[in-house]
């Protein structure tokens, strides 16, 4: 395809996502969590620290999904001019959804033990991302390095996304063994970390698909957190698991601490590779290049 094409196919993506982000998505993000909290709350008599928790998260993730998908709408135009800006602020925009619309239909699938309506956000979301970064023209390298590590950045927002609020859940249950229980203790070391790697995450990914070395680096930042927040959690609560209960035991396999230190691992070492980092980062003498080039054009 000519690059005219593609960019119309960019620009439509970007406003058929963003319709489906302002318009359908939130709908299927309410009916996921007031559903669940309908139950958890005996039919909002009894708030306790899980709803209440998820209320105000939730409802200010439904938000961030309206102004993503405005954003979307807005800069449609711009992605079919071919604007520089504009690939990766819808990409960034494309990531809102698959980073928080896991969280948002976990627990009703544990509790209700029903498929959510919030993991269609998730799913759509995710495939919508997966298009307009691959649609973009780049050499075959940066195609394969950038889609496997925006993907994993993508996968570590998401957990952090999912585990921040663990920690915001277990604190407010219990603050009395959250200064003399190592159980608990642990989490105010787990939780924050999880929190900031929310924003490193999200920041990450414009980043490395302008290929600006900051990128990189947030990107590699965000492993290491992960696997520093992960890891020490699974040591003092080795059956926490996203699992549903009874179905298998407790082992790393099943931690989910664990499974996000990992997943920090893979994405340092990959990020260490010279085959990713080169391709992943604009040499200096690229930039010089490009410069001169647009200086005597």
């Amino acid at each position: 395809m000519d690059r005219s094409t593609v960019r119309l196919i960019m620009a439509i993506l970007a406003v058929l996502m963003g319709l489906y982000f302002v318009i359908l998505a939130p709908g299927q993000i309410d009916v996921t969590q007031d559903g669940l909290m309908w139950k958890q709350t005996k039919q909002g008599e009894a708030f306790g620290p899980g709803p209440i928790s998820r209320l105000f998260i939730g409802t200010f993730f439904r938000g961030a999904l309206i102004m993503a998908g405005l954003t979307l709408i807005a800069i449609a135009y711009e992605l079919y001019r071919g604007k520089k800006w504009a690939w990766p602020l819808a990409l960034f925009c494309l990531a809102v959804a698959p980073v928080g619309a896991f969280f948002i239909g976990l627990g009703f699938m544990e509790n209700l033990k029903a498929y959510p309506p919030a993991w269609t956000v998730f799913i759509i979301g995710l495939i919508g991302f997966w298009a307009m970064l691959l649609l973009q023209e780049n050499n075959r390298q940066t195609k394969v390095t950038l889609f496997i590590t925006a993907t994993l950045v993508g996968m570590i927002g998401s957990q952090a996304f999912t585990l921040f609020p663990h920690f915001i859940r277990l604190v407010m249950r219990d603050y009395a063994g959250a200064i003399s229980d190592p159980t608990v203790q642990i989490m105010r070391h787990s939780g924050p970390i999880m929190f900031i790697l929310i924003g490193l995450t999200m920041a990450a990914i414009p980043l490395l698909a302008k290929k600006k070395e900051t990128g990189w680096w947030l990107a590699l930042i965000s492993g290491l957190g992960v696997a520093v927040a992960g890891f020490p959690v699974h040591y003092y609560r080795p059956t926490a698991s996203l699992v549903p209960e009874g179905t298998f035991a407790a082992s790393p396999l099943t931690s989910t601490y664990f499974m996000a230190g990992v997943q920090g691992v893979i994405l340092v070492v990959i990020l260490l590779l010279p085959y990713f980092r080169n391709s992943l980062i604009v040499s200096e003498e690229e930039i010089e290049i490009t410069t001169s080039t647009a200086h005597t054009g």
